[in-house]
């Protein structure tokens, strides 16, 4: 693994403000179309529901899932009543993972370092941490920047966790963040991808991209990257996560589909019931999976 020559890996040179650290290069950033993207979208993501602004007795203030719903795949696995120094994750978004986590999996921290691109989704962050007061005792960092290289010391983090996020991240880009993960990972420390890489011999995602083909004028920037789960093993091999975590495994998700439930906004009649009625064995659910997980065999 290669280290970067002459960085310094930490929140120095980061401003703090309003409970965010930014980079000193804030306004470049803010100037790409990736940042410009993800801040719009963040505007809207999940914002019919206003938690700051509905009383005390409503029912999302009371029931968490109710406003993040309940996350499951490699989640399920996670031990009940984990305790750990530090936790980073990757793609923090309005912080529905470390909400559950927190909250039905009792897992505890010291510090809590949550990165996203996504100004908005990040304030929308530190309203959830009000509300809800996951990880409670814990030190909180909230980090606004794309996620290429961390401001983290090497050896420092016990855990790292992700929810549905690498699959919107640039092959290159992606490489240098597995590459960065694993230098600050602790040597036998845990890590949780859950959902991270769509499949690439999907049938839907195939479908999808011969879709997209058509009109080779329009592209979606966030448009899903895929991949093999060989491709996955080698990406984590190459990034030198088995220096630092030994035993992990990459597995398809539990979600199958045949079919795109929806192409150009337009919804494909009974795909939705055909693919949850699919049940594969064997090699064919590697086929026909929606995407795939990473995480640590050794998760207690």
């Amino acid at each position: 693994m290669t280290q970067l020559a002459n960085v310094k890996f930490s929140l120095d040179d980061y401003e703090l403000r309003d409970g965010i650290y930014f980079p000193g290069d804030y306004k470049q950033l803010n100037s790409t179309q990736h940042k410009k993207t993800w801040d719009k979208i963040g505007k809207t993501y999940y914002g019919s529901q206003k938690i700051e602004t509905v009383a005390d007795q409503s029912p999302i203030k009371q029931d968490y899932t109710l406003l993040t719903g309940t996350p499951g795949g490699t989640w399920n696995k996670f031990p009940l009543n984990k305790s750990v120094d530090s936790i980073l994750e990757i793609g923090c978004g309005y912080g529905r993972a470390p909400l559950h986590l927190s909250k039905a999996k009792n897992l505890r921290c010291e510090k809590y370092y949550g990165i996203d691109i996504s100004e908005t989704l990040l304030r929308r962050l530190i309203k959830v941490k009000q509300e809800y007061d996951f990880f409670p005792e814990a030190e909180f960092n909230i980090i606004c920047n794309s996620a290429e290289t961390l401001p983290l010391a090497d050896n420092s983090i016990d855990l790292v966790i992700s929810n549905c996020v690498f699959m919107h991240i640039p092959d290159a880009q992606l490489k240098k963040l597995l590459a960065d993960i694993s230098r600050v990972l602790k040597p036998g420390g845990i890590f949780v991808f859950n959902h991270s890489f769509h499949n690439k011999s999907c049938p839907s995602h195939i479908i999808h991209n011969f879709v997209r083909k058509l009109n080779p004028f329009v592209r979606n920037p966030v448009y899903l990257k895929q991949y093999s789960s060989a491709e996955i093993q080698e990406m984590l091999a190459t990034a030198g996560m088995k220096t630092k975590c030994p035993e992990y495994i990459v597995e398809p998700t539990q979600e199958y589909a045949i079919l795109p439930e929806t192409i150009k906004g337009i919804r494909i009649p009974f795909a939705k019931a055909i693919n949850q009625s699919l049940k594969p064995s064997g090699s064919l659910k590697e086929t026909l999976a929606y995407g795939f997980s990473a995480y640590s065999t050794q998760l207690d």
